[in-house]
């Protein structure tokens, strides 16, 4: 009877302790909620906005200073001839600057230059006058391009201008020699602009270099 109640016993401990393990095996693990610390921050980090090469965009931004540089190192275009005011006054008190600005002054027109702007400057006769004294050649034409190739007495009949023409036969301009695009003598330039401005008095200028051929004319013949 004894043993009987201790075998009842133990095998009901037996099956309270199986019971209890197989419980305990029984329930799943807890899920595990750690998350990498790379994955969150790749999952929550939005990507980094694309952005142009900083390499190009510096050697772009060194080439233009060095194009800058370049431009600036190319020689400036020689500074134009002084204004005619300037031939005329300045070299009044520079005996050296004369003799340069003879070639420079021809090469601008000589002669006409001067009285083209005649009434720019305070004496344009005594400025010619200069000139002439220094080397200015008188009978020399006009060199410029956008110009009638004019020399100074054509010129002076071309405006119509008895006191220049004066001026000009006055300083041994030569009454023979030809120039403008016609070519022709002053006397033929005279008479072929009054012909072709009736409505313009050509008699006076005219009758000047008329009275200077006559004179010309009999200083030869006396001469001979």
């Amino acid at each position: 009877m004894k043993k009987g109640v201790v075998a009842v016993v133990v095998l009901l401990v037996a099956i309270a302790a199986g019971a209890l393990y197989f419980s305990k095996t029984a329930e799943p693990p807890a899920p595990d909620t750690a998350t990498p610390e790379s994955d969150t921050t790749a999952a929550t980090e939005p990507p980094a906005p694309s952005r142009p090469d900083e390499n190009a965009t510096k050697e772009s931004a060194d080439a233009q200073p060095q194009a800058k540089t370049e431009a600036q190192a190319e020689p400036a275009p020689p500074p134009p001839p002084p204004p005619p005011k300037d031939f005329c006054e300045r070299d009044f008190q520079n005996v050296d600057a004369r003799k340069a600005d003879i070639t420079a002054l021809q090469a601008q027109g000589g002669l006409v230059h001067i009285f083209e702007r005649e009434a720019q400057l305070a004496d344009p006769y005594g400025c010619a006058d200069f000139y002439l004294e220094h080397g200015l050649d008188i009978d020399a034409a006009d060199p410029r391009e956008d110009h009638d190739k004019l020399t100074g007495l054509l010129f002076a009949i071309q405006r119509n201008d008895p006191k220049m023409v004066h001026f000009m036969i006055d300083h041994n301009a030569d009454l023979q020699k030809h120039g403008g695009s016609k070519e022709i003598r002053p006397y033929g330039f005279a008479v072929y602009l009054a012909m072709r401005n009736r409505s313009t008095n050509y008699n006076e200028v005219i009758g000047i270099v008329d009275g200077a051929l006559t004179a010309q004319a009999a200083a030869g013949d006396t001469g001979s």
